[in-house]
C-alpha cells in the first residue's frame, strides 16, 4: 500500500474559481490549480456513502484495499478503521483501509491479546479468540523501544480482505543472508518469498533488498502468511516520509524530538521543523515549545516539512510518560547493555542509533553528545554522536 502516515492530513485544497470584478470580465483568469489531497485518520461515522473522519464528512466514491477496490466496499466499513482517503474535493473521495494489523487474535487475557507475534496491551472480547481482527494503532516510545498505541480492533471476515496478514512497525535486526529481520521486538520476518518476486519497495532507485541495508529502525510494512512463529512476507514496504513537500495536517504521537525541540518525528517517519513563527497550543493558549516531549499527542499543521501550528491535545498530551536528557563527555566502559558518559552510565537497547552508521565501538574514548529518555530510574539512549569539534 501506499502509506502516507498513521495519523491525520484534514486540510484540502478548493478549486479556485478565478477572479476579477466587471472591470476585469474581458480577461480571462486561468482556474487555480486543485492539487490531490490525502486524509488519514480513524473513521468516526458512517450514514449511507458518507463518512465522518476527524470530524470532516466525505461523499464515498469508491473503496479499497492493498491498492485494489473492495465489492460492496462501503459496507465494509466500520467505525474507528483506519482509512487514507484520496481527493480533490470533499465529495467522491476514494477510500483505502489502512490498517497496522491484520490476522489471527490468540493469546487472549484481561487487557493483552497477540496478533501476528505481538502483544497488545489492548482489552478485547475473549470471544475474539481465533477470528480475524484488523488493528489500527499509533507508534509510541514504551521502556522495550518503539511500541503500539491500539486505536481499535474490529473483527474481519478474511475473504473479505485477500486471506492475507499483515503487519507494521520499526524494522531491526536485518540479516540479509538469511533473508530475515524483526519488525519490534517479537516477531522475525523471512521475506525470501518478497525478493524473489520483485516485491521489496523503498520508495527511491533502490530495488530489492537494497532497500533494506539502510532501512534500520525505519517503518516497514510487510504482507504475507503467518507460519508458526515466522511472518513469511511476500511484499515488504519501506514507508517514507511522505508529507515533505506537502502542505498537511498530521495527527500522531511525537516518537522522537532533539534536546533544542527544533526537529521532531511523528509516527516514526514523519520528519518536521519547529522554527521562531511555529505556533504551539494547549487548552487555548500559546506555550512554549519545551512543552513538546515523546509521547506528546498532537496535531500538526505544516508546509513542506516545516510545522506551522502544533497543538498539543489536551485530554492525552503524553501518551508515554517519559523525559528526555541530553549528556555530552567522555564514552567509555561499552558493554553489551550500557556504556558511560564522563562516568555516568547510560544503556542501550534497540532503539539506541549511533549518528553517521558508526558502531559504538568505534566512539570508544571519544567526546559525545547523547539524546535520550529516562524510563523509570533509567538513562536509555536513544542517539549517540561525536561532539562536535
Amino acid at each position: 500500500m501506499n502509506k502516507i502516515t498513521l495519523a491525520a492530513l484534514i486540510g484540502l485544497i478548493l478549486t479556485g474559481c478565478g477572479g476579477g470584478g466587471g472591470d476585469d470580465s474581458g480577461s480571462h483568469q486561468p482556474p487555480v490549480e486543485t492539487k490531490p489531497q490525502l486524509v488519514m485518520g480513524t473513521i468516526d461515522s458512517i450514514n449511507n456513502n458518507e463518512i465522518t473522519v476527524n470530524g470532516i464528512p466525505y461523499q464515498v466514491n469508491d473503496v479499497e484495499y492493498a491498492n485494489k477496490p473492495l465489492v460492496d466496499g462501503i459496507a465494509l466499513l466500520k467505525p474507528k478503521m483506519m482509512v487514507e482517503l484520496t481527493a480533490l474535493t470533499k465529495s467522491n473521495v476514494t477510500v483505502s483501509i489502512e490498517p497496522t494489523m491484520v490476522g489471527i487474535a490468540s493469546d487472549i487475557t484481561d487487557n493483552t491479546f497477540v496478533v501476528n507475534g505481538v502483544t497488545l496491551n489492548y482489552k478485547v472480547n475473549p470471544k475474539l479468540a481465533g477470528e480475524w481482527v484488523m488493528v489500527s494503532s499509533l507508534p509510541v516510545v514504551t521502556d522495550l523501544g518503539l511500541g503500539y498505541k491500539v486505536l481499535s480492533v474490529i473483527q474481519i471476515e478474511k475473504d473479505d480482505f485477500g486471506n492475507r496478514y499483515e503487519l507494521e512497525g520499526r524494522l531491526t535486526n536485518l540479516n540479509e543472508y538469511d533473508h530475515t529481520f524483526k519488525i519490534g521486538a517479537s516477531t522475525l520476518v523471512n521475506f525470501t518469498n518478497a525478493d524473489n518476486f520483485g516485491k521489496i519497495e523503498c520508495g527511491d532507485d533502490r530495488k530489492g533488498i537494497q532497500c533494506l541495508i539502510d532501512a534500520d529502525k525505519q517503518w516497514v510494512e510487510v504482507s504475507g502468511e503467518m507460519q508458526g512463529d515466522i511472518f513469511m512476507a511476500d511484499d515488504v514496504e519501506i514507508d517514507s516520509d511522505d508529507a515533505e513537500g506537502q502542505e498537511v495536517e498530521i495527527e500522531g504521537i511525537i516518537t522522537d524530538i532533539n534536546s533544542d525541540k527544533t526537529k521532531f518525528t511523528l509516527n516514526a517517519r514523519n520528519q518536521f521543523t519547529v522554527n521562531h513563527q511555529t505556533k504551539i497550543e494547549y487548552n487555548d493558549q500559546y506555550v512554549d515549545k519545551s512543552r513538546l516531549a515523546i509521547g506528546s499527542f498532537i496535531e500538526v499543521e505544516a508546509l513542506n516539512g516545516v510545522a506551522q501550528e502544533i497543538e498539543l491535545d489536551s485530554d492525552d498530551s503524553n501518551v508515554s510518560g517519559f523525559r528526555e536528557f541530553e549528556k555530552k563527555g567522555m564514552l567509555a566502559n561499552i558493554t553489551a547493555t550500557s556504556f558511560t558518559v564522563d562516568g555516568f552510565k547510560i544503556e542501550i537497547d534497540s532503539q539506541t542509533f549511533v549518528d553517521k552508521n558508526e558502531k559504538l565501538v568505534d566512539l570508544d574514548g571519544s567526546r559525545v553528545e547523547v539524546e535520550g529518555v529516562i524510563i523509570g530510574s533509567r538513562y536509555v539512549a536513544r542517539e549517540i554522536e561525536r561532539e562536535d569539534d
